[in-house]
């Protein structure tokens, strides 16, 4: 062999061998941060898909969405909201399909109707595993069913059996949900997208509520009680489409706005709207493009006329022997006292794993950047950062002088997403204090809670908080908004969502304004003795400025007024309200009852024996019952009485779905499923490597 043949070798084998390790250390990467999406147990839903049943067993493939419509009527402090989407079994079997659908974290979910033709199947709610048999059964006698079930607050799932070849079908959900007030505004969100979630490969033992967790970091998920043991992550895993593809799965949305109030203001914060006004003050609201693709939350907000402005509001209902109300206390003197603005100690979370990739990781980047301008040197703050892994800015708070400021600048300017989402451990790392320093403690966390183990989070929020205030500030399109304002409410701080870069400023400056004054501290209500009222929350969170208190009450009557206290700073502060007139309302009971349930489910999580979450698990279900609401452990079922299918097929049918908009597919998804597995191309390198090693000698040997 000549000079000439054994250099051009032994140079392709070095080449070679470097290209395909770095190569395949980004496949490593790729996959450790999230599996391809069309590898089953990648990631939760990104928005309403109906999956449908294949012969392969525990395979579902999704069927084409026709559309979605959304109808939401809203007075006082309660929307009504109807989500209706449109389902065809294009195939030539009979098919069941399994429907994937993200809510408000907050909804109260009460109606289901399965429409197929003329046909309207009302839901009717019962126990989880009563529903489950109900629907398994009229499914094997070839009867139409259908069957909702929650997976997460903001998560459902609902099944249906029996569709016939070409038939079309309409499922209708329906829920309640609360309005929100802060800063001289109301909103409501409704998602139409949910960031796709990751679950750490190693969580701590103690805290850990999943099983099957594979090498990559994805696993399937473990409901608590005893009836659901794993998730299907099949029914919750469509597959994604290209960017190149196109935008699919368009939604319509129609809105009926009655404030009783003027307005200031009326806007969708990331879309198009259309808006009359009719002659009863009505507002009648509509996208202005008809239909928008669904790949990001929508937002609409309204600002009450500055004279307008409520000090409080009191919506009430009468049903089944109890009085309910929603009632929402303004502290008007807030705003006007003043104290001297304590120093504090600031720490910084950020994420920076891939799903915040694209525009979240720049909208984070600019928060971050606009909080550390607030700083000054009588205040201390350090960075946390976290993906696969985490580390920190400095080993403790520092002093904020100029120079440290500007050393932290430096640092996020060079900031990437990637990597995995191992937030439990940054948390952690956070809430700990590891300093003596007497200063009020507040953590920042910008993140879009792109995570399945929110438990195992909030146990960590509840075991560690201490004397800390914990603020999560949402970044992205389609920020898990159940982690966020969950967290949040654990911390005894606030929820912000910045939806795009635009908003940075008009997001931050509230809350910053919030960080720099004392909060409302200490509250608790106070009624007439003997009087019992069963009020939600239980505990009473921190008021900071610009916020209402918002109550769920419960009484067999209510007396003529209630006492709110609590200290403002270092002074003595409190308010008394008047619980007669007040508005009636329908569905207050049912907000009340998402509350209580939500708040049953807090004190689950904190016992650890059977018995006692045996227990929590029957409350629930007590009051889910009543009050006609899909929890953890009630679903709704629905039956049609004749059965229309003997002895066919089930047939398959494929519909991908749309991740959020702004996040990068490859950061998050990794390599395509055809690439070569990281490792095989790690070995495959290291034996071009040797091999070239190898053929040196005989290069020197020959050049001699």
């Amino acid at each position: 062999m000549n000079l000439t043949k054994i250099n051009k070798l032994t140079t392709a084998y070095w080449v070679m061998g470097l290209f395909i390790l770095a190569n395949g250390g980004g496949v490593l990467q790729a996959n450790e941060m999230n599996l391809n999406s069309d590898s089953i147990g990648v990631h939760e839903v990104t928005h309403g898909s109906l999956l449908l049943t294949t012969d392969i067993p525990n395979k579902y493939i999704p069927s084409p969405l026709l559309e979605t419509n959304v109808t939401m009527k809203i007075s006082g402090m309660v929307a009504r909201v109807k989500v209706s989407q449109q389902f065809r079994n294009v195939g030539s079997e009979w098919a069941e399909g399994v429907y994937v659908f993200p809510l408000p974290e907050q909804a109260a979910v009460d109606h289901m109707r399965l429409r197929i033709g003329d046909r309207v199947i009302e839901g009717k709610i019962k126990e989880r595993e009563q529903a489950k048999k109900i629907y398994q059964n009229a499914k094997l006698a070839g009867k139409r069913a259908s069957l909702v079930e929650q997976e997460r607050p903001n998560l459902f799932t609902t099944s249906v059996a029996n569709i016939a070849p070409g038939e079309q079908v309409s499922i209708e959900i329906e829920y309640l949900q609360t309005i929100n007030y802060t800063d001289n505004q109301f909103s409501l969100r409704f998602p139409m997208a949910i960031t796709p979630r990751y679950i750490p490969r190693t969580i701590m033992p103690t805290v850990t509520d999943t099983v099957n967790i594979n090498d990559r970091g994805w696993t399937l998920l473990r409901q608590e009680d005893n009836a659901i043991k794993v998730v299907d992550a099949a029914r919750i895993t469509p597959s994604i489409n290209t960017e190149d593809e196109g935008a699919i799965n368009p939604v319509s949305i129609y809105i009926q706005l009655a404030t009783g109030f003027q307005l200031s203001e009326l806007s969708a914060s990331y879309h198009a709207i259309q808006k009359q006004q009719d002659g009863h003050g009505t507002f009648h609201i509509t996208l202005e493009k008809g239909e928008v693709a669904s790949d990001r939350d929508f937002e609409l907000i309204w600002k009450p006329a500055t004279h307008d402005a409520p000090v409080a509001a009191m919506f009430r209902q009468h049903y089944e022997g109890d009085d309910y109300a929603l009632l929402m206390v303004m502290p008007p003197q807030i705003a006007n006292m003043k104290e001297a603005v304590a120093p504090r100690e600031f720490v910084f979370i950020i994420d920076i794993s891939g799903s915040m990739s694209g525009d979240s990781i720049a909208q984070a980047k600019a928060g971050l950047k606009l909080a550390l301008q607030h700083l000054t040197e009588r205040d201390r703050f350090n960075i946390i950062w976290f993906n696969s892994s985490y580390g920190s800015v400095f080993p403790d708070s520092r002093i904020a002088t100029p120079l440290r400021i500007a050393h932290a600048e430096r640092f996020i300017e060079r900031l990437e997403a990637n990597g995995g989402t191992k937030m439990l451990p940054a948390l952690k790392r956070a809430l700990t204090k590891l300093n003596d320093f007497k200063l009020l403690r507040q953590v920042i966390f910008l993140t879009d809670g792109a995570v399945g183990n929110e438990d195992a989070l909030f146990k960590i929020i509840n075991n560690d908080l201490g004397n800390s205030r914990l603020f999560t500030v949402g970044i992205g399109s389609a920020p898990n908004s159940y982690f966020m304002r969950k967290a949040a409410e654990r911390g005894r701080g606030t929820f912000t969502y910045i939806g795009n870069t635009h908003e940075v400023l008009e997001k931050m400056e509230p809350l910053l304004m919030k960080l720099s004054q004392p909060a409302l501290t200490d509250l608790k209500l106070v009624w007439q003795d003997g009087t019992v009222i069963e009020s939600l929350p239980s505990l009473l969170p921190d008021l900071y400025l610009g916020e209402p208190v918002v109550l769920a009450l419960k009484a067999a009557q209510f007396p003529e007024s209630l006492t709110l206290q609590g200290n403002f700073g270092s002074t003595p502060w409190q308010t008394k309200v008047s619980l007669t007139g007040g508005r009636n309302g329908k569905g207050i009971a049912g907000v009340w009852a998402r509350r209580k349930i939500g708040s049953l489910m807090d004190k689950r999580l904190t016992v650890h024996d059977e018995i006692s979450r045996n227990r929590f698990r029957d409350r629930i279900i007590d009051v889910a019952l009543k009050h006609h609401l899909v929890s953890k452990f009630t679903s709704l079922v629905a039956v049609d009485v004749t059965p229309i299918r003997l002895n066919n097929p089930f047939g398959s049918h494929k519909m991908k779905t749309q991740l959020p908009k702004g996040m990068n597919q490859q950061k998050v998804f990794g390599m395509a499923k055809t690439a070569t597995p990281a490792m095989l191309n790690i070995l495959i390198g290291l034996f071009l490597l040797v091999l070239g090693i190898l053929c040196w000698p005989l290069l020197s040997r020959t050049s001699l």
